[in-house]
């Protein structure tokens, strides 16, 4: 009994040392590391924001991105980014007549009822793969009509690929005329299904522009496509639209965008002699997005453009960028160049002592971190943070230390390990059962 009482305590700080062996914190798991350099404030909190080496080396998820203080404890922050915000209002005006122009067009008149502000319709046609103009007027009477754009297009490249957007000068015209003429193969009157008008208002988040260099320029003259291939320099930014520079004065092409990590990639072939051999395979693209750019001028002499491809929020955008533009009949335009636009989370953390902490990043094996700090702040952008910024990015000496020293014993039998720790709880259970049985048994006897 006297040695039940005893072992069983033992046991107890036995394995819960191994436990807090097993899962202690180590920053010999971390590639890297940065000093986070903090102005001088009376702020409670500093901020800093992610510069794009740091999204190259963290995990996707930038789960693995830790602050440290100069003792070794962990510094709570919250990771938050920035958002475009858009108010989009919708009509659906009345259709008051349909009828049939030169060259097989179809004419839609619109009345919304009363003047309204809107700067973009969506013109629903039937069919797939097409690209088919359009032309819209606007009238206050429906009876003169003044030409709000000349020359626009919508697009269907299958089913599910549809580009039905057009932008148009804000106007509060009552009456809208939409003329969809049909393309040069077709013999059918084009069918419109449906427009819809729309108000969209933007304030968007501040942005970071990245160049791109273009590493390859080619013509595919068999589907009269020009493929350009830029280089981003670095892997997992969170780009949210790429712009393109064109020389030409007016155009309406369809773009797809597609990028990728790397060009080969090594694959382990499985041997018998466990010999470690590897093959290169080619990567594909991966679609990122598709769209339109445009440059005309209209009736009134305004000129009109876009030039920027928007990336949906969270979209993986590779390192290496494809855009690939389809001319159709129209001669091939002439890009000038590309670049990219990224919108960079943001680390708010609360400043202790003025302290330089350092950042660490690039662990695989690193759980996301949870910190109170995040219910404590609910809008970071609105702290009032002091200014922080992030030296050049270093190895860790720790982690190279690691990878020279041996293995500790734990780390390379964590299986048995585990067995043991199993097998301990499972003895240490045995104690307490045997010893609660003794107890009841003497107290029966008593």
């Amino acid at each position: 009994m006297a040695r039940s009482a005893i072992f069983a305590p033992v046991m107890v700080i036995l394995l819960t040392g191994m436990v807090n062996n097993v899962f202690a914190f180590d920053l010999t798991q971390w590639k890297y590391q940065a000093v986070v350099t903090v102005e001088d404030s009376t702020d409670q909190y500093c901020g800093f924001v992610l510069t794009p080496d740091i999204y190259n080396l963290a995990r996707g998820d930038l789960g693995d991105i830790r602050l440290v203080e100069t003792n070794g404890e962990q510094i709570p922050y919250v990771l938050a980014k920035p958002k475009d915000i858009t108010e989009r209002q919708e009509y659906r005006p009345g259709v008051i007549n349909r009828s049939t122009g030169a060259e097989k067009a179809a004419m839609v008149t619109l009345d919304f009822g009363k003047q309204v502000i809107k700067n973009s319709i969506g013109v629903e046609t039937g069919g797939n793969n097409f690209r088919r103009a359009v032309k819209v007027e606007g009238s206050n009477d429906n009876t003169e009509f003044f030409t709000l754009v000349e020359h626009a297009y919508v697009f269907a490249v299958s089913f599910d690929r549809r580009f039905e957007q057009i932008d148009l000068p804000p106007n509060d015209y009552r009456y809208l005329r939409v003329t969809v003429l049909p393309m040069a193969t077709e013999e059918q009157v084009p069918v419109v299904n449906e427009v819809r008008a729309f108000k969209v208002g933007e304030s968007l988040a501040e942005r970071q522009t990245l160049e791109m260099a273009l590493i390859e320029h080619s013509e595919d003259e068999k589907s009269n496509s020009s493929i350009y291939i830029y280089d981003l320099a670095y892997c997992r930014l969170p780009v949210s639209e790429i712009e393109l520079d064109i020389a030409d004065d007016s155009f309406y092409r369809y773009v797809t965008i597609a990028g990728r990590d790397a060009e080969k990639l090594k694959v382990k072939i499985d041997s018998e002699d466990n010999r470690q051999r590897f093959r290169e395979v080619d990567v594909g693209w991966e679609r990122i997005i598709n769209g339109t750019i445009y440059r005309y001028t209209s009736a009134d002499g305004q000129e009109h453009e876009n030039l920027i491809l928007r990336i949906p929020s969270d979209t993986r955008v590779y390192r290496y960028i494809r855009i690939t533009i389809s001319n159709y009949d129209d001669k091939p335009v002439i890009v000038n160049s590309a670049s990219a636009n990224m919108i960079a989370h943001k680390i708010i953390f609360e400043k202790k002592d003025n302290a330089a902490p350092i950042l660490y990043v690039g662990s695989e094996s690193a759980m996301a971190p949870q910190y109170d700090l995040k219910r404590k702040l609910n809008n970071p952008f609105q702290v009032k943070a002091a200014m922080a910024k992030l030296s050049g990015i270093a190895s860790n000496p720790l982690f190279e230390q690691a990878g020279q020293k041996p293995a500790a014993w734990t780390e390379k039998h964590k299986i048995l390990l585990l067995i043991v720790m199993i097998i301990v709880a499972l003895v240490l259970g045995g104690f307490i059962f045997k010893s609660f049985k003794s107890i009841q048994s003497e107290q029966i006897q008593s």
